[in-house]
């Protein structure tokens, strides 16, 4: 049987596992999924390790999954001018 290494593309792995490629780079970074250098600018993930990340399970918290942004509310509940009088306070 012959045995041969798999590589992939970040943005595949990215698109496989539903996450940014930057989470990708912080996945290798932070030893979940190896990689390998190509070049300076070059970088492919063994399929091996990113079996072994989905066979062990993947957080499923937001900020394990660089999820944990939350957009600023935009609008305020301010009240206005024309509130506070029609209150009458």
């Amino acid at each position: 049987m012959e045995n041969t290494l798999q590589l992939c593309r970040v943005w595949r792995v990215a698109k496989e596992l539903d996450v940014s490629k930057k989470r990708v780079y912080q996945m290798v970074q932070e030893g979940k999924v190896e990689a390998i250098r190509l070049g300076p600018r070059s970088m492919r993930i063994t399929r091996e390790s990113i079996d072994a990340f989905v066979a062990n399970g993947r957080k499923s918290n937001r900020e394990e999954l660089g999820l944990n942004y939350r957009r600023p509310n935009a609008r305020k509940l301010t009240p206005t001018m024309a509130a506070i009088a029609a209150s009458g306070a």
